[in-house]
């Protein structure tokens, strides 16, 4: 059994109380300084140690972090593991600006510690074979991605204005909270981004200082380009990242994984990798799938789950998406 430490209580960090506590291989504790949503947790999953605040846990008795902590305060938590050598896994997006990044990274890098960004889509099966696809050629050389993740988010999170969602400075929007996701996919699967152009609004939703859509195009170092587009108050709701090769296309439909290279407008090959599941189960599964592979990683096993420098990068063209659109320019990465 490793001992966890998951940092933050709230929606997300019960996804991975729930995560880890389904893998039969964490003991868990939590910091929460909300004294009413630390004891609804601790009921809620049976713990019995928990902290009002970082500075009162025995940080070098844990054998992981889990940070999930609004954004804002994701590097200063970051460092205060690294400064105790221990491991951490942050949830997305790894800063709201770049300020102390480097230096936290730096620290990370020079202790040797395990660290992983929260990256969730990464364990899902449908994008794991889509990646192995790509790599092994199915669809030849890939040039092109189309990603359009569209969905009513007021439906998914009623209390929108009330959270983080609602303030840039605390890493939400669609593009810092939503479309860093598929940044995130993007550079798995087509490396290292340079270039970036954006435009995004709030074009419905009220109640917050952030955008609720975002049209992001990016060149890759390998001179292949992709399209993000997002909006977050539309009724249907749509996830279809179509990736383009010089000898044929697959495309993620939700969780239906599809090939065609052919011009007949049918898909020759189609699997629904949550065929049966229910939905909302399916993607809770994620994180116990997501745990088992950080808790695999500290013990020194294979782990692709998203680095700190794929996550750096990950934050710059998002950074870059927002400066592009206020200065109407496309804006190098280099």
């Amino acid at each position: 059994m490793k001992k966890v430490l998951i940092i933050g209580s709230g929606g997300i960090g019960r996804r991975h109380l729930k995560g880890y506590g389904q893998t039969g291989r964490a003991a868990l504790a939590i910091v929460e300084p909300d004294a009413g949503r630390k004891a609804e947790a601790m009921a809620m999953f049976g713990l019995t140690e928990a902290y009002d605040s970082i500075a009162d846990a025995d940080l070098p008795s844990f054998d992981l972090a889990v940070i999930c902590a609004p954004a804002n305060h994701h590097v200063a938590l970051m460092q205060r593991c690294a400064e105790v050598g221990l491991a951490f896994m942050v949830e997305k997006p790894l800063a709201v600006t770049m300020e102390g990044v480097d230096a936290a990274l730096a620290l990370v890098a020079g202790k040797g510690i395990v660290a992983r960004v929260g990256y969730v889509r990464r364990v899902a099966e449908e994008v794991i074979e889509l990646r192995q696809q790509i790599l092994a050629g199915k669809i030849g050389t890939l040039r092109l991605a189309y990603l359009n993740s569209s969905q009513e988010f007021p439906k998914y999170r009623p209390d929108f204005q009330r959270t983080y969602y609602a303030r840039p400075e605390m890493g939400g929007g669609a593009i810092l909270d939503g479309a860093s996701h598929l940044f995130d996919m993007l550079i798995w699967l087509m490396g290292k981004p340079t270039h970036v152009t954006c435009m995004f609004d709030r074009l419905v939703l009220e109640g917050t200082d952030t955008e609720d859509t975002c049209l992001v195009s990016i060149r890759f170092e390998s001179g292949a380009m992709a399209n993000v587009q997002m909006n977050q108050f539309q009724k249907r709701n749509v996830a279809q990242f179509e990736f383009i090769g010089t000898r044929g296309n697959l495309m993620v439909d939700h969780s239906t994984l599809k090939f065609a290279d052919d011009d007949s407008g049918q898909w020759q090959e189609q699997h629904d990798y949550m065929d049966g599941l229910v939905p909302v189960e399916a993607h809770q599964a994620r994180f116990r799938l997501q745990a088992n592979a950080m808790l695999d990683a500290i013990e020194g096993k294979p782990c692709w789950l998203a680095t700190l420098d794929e996550a750096r990068d990950n934050l710059r063209v998002a950074l870059a998406a927002k400066q592009s659109w206020l200065e109407k320019r496309i804006v190098s990465l280099a």
